[in-house]
Protein backbone atom coordinates (compact mmCIF):
# COMPACT_ATOMS: atom_id res chain seq x y z
CA UNK A 1 0.00 0.00 0.00
CA UNK A 2 2.78 2.22 0.71
CA UNK A 3 4.24 1.60 -2.70
CA UNK A 4 0.55 2.25 -4.34
CA UNK A 5 0.68 5.61 -2.24
CA UNK A 6 4.13 6.56 -3.19
CA UNK A 7 2.97 5.70 -7.19
CA UNK A 8 0.20 7.79 -7.02
CA UNK A 9 2.11 10.89 -5.93
CA UNK A 10 4.54 10.75 -8.77
CA UNK A 11 1.63 10.36 -11.30
CA UNK A 12 -0.62 12.81 -9.69
CA UNK A 13 2.22 15.60 -9.46
CA UNK A 14 3.04 14.97 -12.77
CA UNK A 15 6.70 13.47 -12.73
CA UNK A 16 5.49 10.26 -14.51
CA UNK A 17 2.97 9.24 -16.71
CA UNK A 18 3.21 5.41 -15.92
CA UNK A 19 4.53 3.63 -13.01
CA UNK A 20 5.13 -0.04 -11.92
CA UNK A 21 4.48 -0.97 -8.76
CA UNK A 22 6.25 -4.36 -7.80
CA UNK A 23 5.34 -6.79 -4.44
CA UNK A 24 7.01 -9.55 -3.79
CA UNK A 25 8.98 -11.95 -1.20
CA UNK A 26 10.44 -15.56 -1.14
CA UNK A 27 10.12 -15.60 2.97
CA UNK A 28 10.74 -19.56 2.68
CA UNK A 29 14.83 -18.48 2.77
CA UNK A 30 13.96 -16.27 6.01
CA UNK A 31 11.92 -18.97 7.66
CA UNK A 32 12.92 -21.28 10.81
CA UNK A 33 11.58 -24.67 9.27
CA UNK A 34 11.49 -25.81 12.81
CA UNK A 35 8.79 -23.09 14.50
CA UNK A 36 5.53 -24.12 13.33
CA UNK A 37 3.93 -21.03 14.74
CA UNK A 38 5.51 -19.26 11.54
CA UNK A 39 6.76 -21.93 8.88
CA UNK A 40 3.16 -22.67 8.03
CA UNK A 41 1.63 -19.05 7.82
CA UNK A 42 4.02 -17.89 4.54
CA UNK A 43 4.40 -18.23 1.23
CA UNK A 44 6.48 -17.20 -1.56
CA UNK A 45 4.86 -14.82 -4.09
CA UNK A 46 5.03 -11.63 -6.05
CA UNK A 47 2.68 -9.40 -7.60
CA UNK A 48 2.85 -6.25 -10.07
CA UNK A 49 0.53 -3.86 -10.85
CA UNK A 50 0.71 -0.56 -13.82
CA UNK A 51 -0.82 2.34 -13.14
CA UNK A 52 -1.82 4.75 -15.46
CA UNK A 53 -3.70 8.93 -15.19
CA UNK A 54 -6.93 8.69 -15.78
CA UNK A 55 -9.45 11.70 -16.18
CA UNK A 56 -12.36 10.24 -13.64
CA UNK A 57 -12.08 7.30 -11.11
CA UNK A 58 -8.95 5.49 -10.10
CA UNK A 59 -7.48 6.02 -6.49
CA UNK A 60 -9.40 8.10 -4.08
CA UNK A 61 -7.20 8.42 -1.57
CA UNK A 62 -5.04 6.69 0.82
CA UNK A 63 -4.68 5.87 4.92
CA UNK A 64 -1.33 5.12 6.07
CA UNK A 65 0.28 4.66 9.69
CA UNK A 66 2.95 2.84 11.58
CA UNK A 67 3.79 1.61 15.36
CA UNK A 68 7.26 1.26 15.69
CA UNK A 69 6.89 0.17 19.33
CA UNK A 70 5.14 -3.33 17.99
CA UNK A 71 8.03 -3.84 15.81
CA UNK A 72 9.63 -6.49 18.20
CA UNK A 73 6.48 -9.00 17.50
CA UNK A 74 7.48 -9.16 13.63
CA UNK A 75 11.15 -8.63 12.99
CA UNK A 76 14.07 -10.14 11.10
CA UNK A 77 17.01 -9.27 13.78
CA UNK A 78 19.58 -9.90 11.46
CA UNK A 79 20.17 -9.85 7.86
CA UNK A 80 23.41 -10.07 5.20
CA UNK A 81 26.52 -11.30 4.83
CA UNK A 82 27.04 -11.49 8.63
CA UNK A 83 24.03 -13.17 9.48
CA UNK A 84 23.64 -15.68 6.85
CA UNK A 85 24.33 -18.78 8.68
CA UNK A 86 23.16 -17.87 12.39
CA UNK A 87 19.24 -18.19 13.63
CA UNK A 88 19.14 -13.87 13.58
CA UNK A 89 18.82 -13.98 9.83
CA UNK A 90 14.91 -15.81 10.68
CA UNK A 91 11.68 -14.23 10.84
CA UNK A 92 10.90 -13.78 14.71
CA UNK A 93 6.73 -13.54 15.41
CA UNK A 94 4.64 -13.17 18.39
CA UNK A 95 1.81 -14.29 16.87
CA UNK A 96 -0.51 -13.42 19.79
CA UNK A 97 0.30 -9.83 19.56
CA UNK A 98 0.35 -9.38 15.59
CA UNK A 99 -3.11 -11.30 16.09
CA UNK A 100 -4.49 -7.92 18.35
CA UNK A 101 -2.77 -6.03 16.59
CA UNK A 102 -3.88 -6.88 12.51
CA UNK A 103 -7.50 -7.28 13.71
CA UNK A 104 -7.55 -3.57 15.02
CA UNK A 105 -5.88 -1.73 12.46
CA UNK A 106 -7.39 -3.74 9.32
CA UNK A 107 -11.01 -2.46 10.78
CA UNK A 108 -9.72 1.31 12.17
CA UNK A 109 -7.63 1.79 8.88
CA UNK A 110 -10.51 1.05 6.57
CA UNK A 111 -13.30 2.71 8.63
CA UNK A 112 -11.24 5.79 8.80
CA UNK A 113 -10.42 5.98 5.03
CA UNK A 114 -14.23 5.21 4.51
CA UNK A 115 -14.59 8.32 6.42
CA UNK A 116 -12.11 10.68 5.29
CA UNK A 117 -14.01 10.17 1.33
CA UNK A 118 -17.39 10.31 2.86
CA UNK A 119 -18.33 6.70 2.09
CA UNK A 120 -19.62 3.98 3.65
CA UNK A 121 -19.18 -0.11 4.01
CA UNK A 122 -22.49 -0.15 1.60
CA UNK A 123 -20.38 1.71 -0.99
CA UNK A 124 -17.35 -1.27 -0.97
CA UNK A 125 -18.25 -3.37 -4.07
CA UNK A 126 -14.88 -5.14 -3.45
CA UNK A 127 -12.42 -5.75 -0.53
CA UNK A 128 -8.98 -6.98 -1.06
CA UNK A 129 -7.46 -7.67 2.23
CA UNK A 130 -4.01 -8.60 2.91
CA UNK A 131 -3.97 -12.39 3.28
CA UNK A 132 -2.71 -12.85 6.89
CA UNK A 133 -4.91 -15.51 7.41
CA UNK A 134 -8.37 -16.63 7.68
CA UNK A 135 -9.34 -15.52 11.40
CA UNK A 136 -7.87 -11.93 10.77
CA UNK A 137 -10.01 -11.47 7.65
CA UNK A 138 -12.77 -13.15 8.99
CA UNK A 139 -12.79 -11.09 12.01
CA UNK A 140 -11.80 -7.44 9.99
CA UNK A 141 -15.17 -8.23 7.74
CA UNK A 142 -17.56 -9.01 10.19
CA UNK A 143 -16.49 -5.87 12.54
CA UNK A 144 -16.70 -3.79 9.25
CA UNK A 145 -19.66 -5.25 7.82
CA UNK A 146 -19.09 -6.36 4.67
CA UNK A 147 -20.61 -8.87 2.68
CA UNK A 148 -18.62 -12.27 2.48
CA UNK A 149 -19.52 -12.59 -1.00
CA UNK A 150 -17.37 -8.82 -1.68
CA UNK A 151 -14.42 -10.31 0.11
CA UNK A 152 -11.62 -11.51 -1.57
CA UNK A 153 -9.65 -14.72 0.00
CA UNK A 154 -6.71 -16.59 -1.32
CA UNK A 155 -4.91 -17.37 1.36
CA UNK A 156 -5.68 -20.93 1.54
CA UNK A 157 -3.83 -21.56 -1.54
CA UNK A 158 -1.01 -19.41 -1.24
CA UNK A 159 -0.38 -18.57 2.45
CA UNK A 160 0.35 -15.19 3.75
CA UNK A 161 2.50 -14.30 0.62
CA UNK A 162 3.25 -10.27 2.71
CA UNK A 163 3.92 -7.83 -0.16
CA UNK A 164 2.61 -10.26 -2.65
CA UNK A 165 -0.48 -10.53 -1.01
CA UNK A 166 -2.64 -7.96 -2.33
CA UNK A 167 -1.74 -7.88 -5.49
CA UNK A 168 -2.10 -11.29 -5.98
CA UNK A 169 -5.66 -11.15 -4.27
CA UNK A 170 -5.97 -8.34 -6.66
CA UNK A 171 -4.89 -10.61 -9.96
CA UNK A 172 -7.35 -13.13 -8.82
CA UNK A 173 -10.27 -10.64 -8.55
CA UNK A 174 -9.71 -9.72 -11.93
CA UNK A 175 -9.58 -12.98 -13.56
CA UNK A 176 -12.36 -14.41 -12.04
CA UNK A 177 -14.13 -11.32 -13.44
CA UNK A 178 -15.56 -9.91 -9.73
CA UNK A 179 -14.26 -6.47 -10.68
CA UNK A 180 -15.99 -4.08 -13.21
CA UNK A 181 -15.43 -0.67 -14.63
CA UNK A 182 -16.89 1.54 -11.95
CA UNK A 183 -16.72 -0.65 -8.86
CA UNK A 184 -15.49 0.97 -5.44
CA UNK A 185 -12.29 -1.41 -4.40
CA UNK A 186 -11.16 -1.17 -0.47
CA UNK A 187 -7.51 -2.46 0.25
CA UNK A 188 -6.28 -2.96 3.46
CA UNK A 189 -2.69 -4.38 4.48
CA UNK A 190 -0.62 -4.45 7.31
CA UNK A 191 3.26 -5.58 8.47
CA UNK A 192 6.13 -5.62 9.83
CA UNK A 193 7.08 -2.43 11.47
CA UNK A 194 4.38 -2.41 12.91
CA UNK A 195 3.03 -0.62 9.72
CA UNK A 196 -0.62 -0.61 8.22
CA UNK A 197 -2.02 0.90 4.94
CA UNK A 198 -5.45 1.62 3.54
CA UNK A 199 -6.48 2.34 -0.42
CA UNK A 200 -9.62 3.09 -2.50
CA UNK A 201 -10.26 3.16 -5.59
CA UNK A 202 -12.45 3.34 -8.60
CA UNK A 203 -11.70 0.15 -11.14
CA UNK A 204 -11.50 2.41 -14.69
CA UNK A 205 -9.98 -0.96 -16.24
CA UNK A 206 -12.63 -2.95 -18.33
CA UNK A 207 -12.10 -6.66 -18.22
CA UNK A 208 -11.48 -8.34 -21.30
CA UNK A 209 -14.35 -10.72 -22.04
Amino acid sequence: MYALAQAYAMLAGGLARRALVVGGDVLSKILDWGDRSTLVLFGDGAGAVVLEAVEAGGFLGFELGADGGGGINLWLPGSGSRHFEDANRLVKMNGREVFKFATRVLVSSAQKLLDQLGLTVDDVDLYVPHQANVRIIKHAVERLGIPEEKVVVNVDRYGNTSSGSIPLALADAVRDRRVNRGDIVLMTGMGAGLTWGSGVMEWTEEIAA
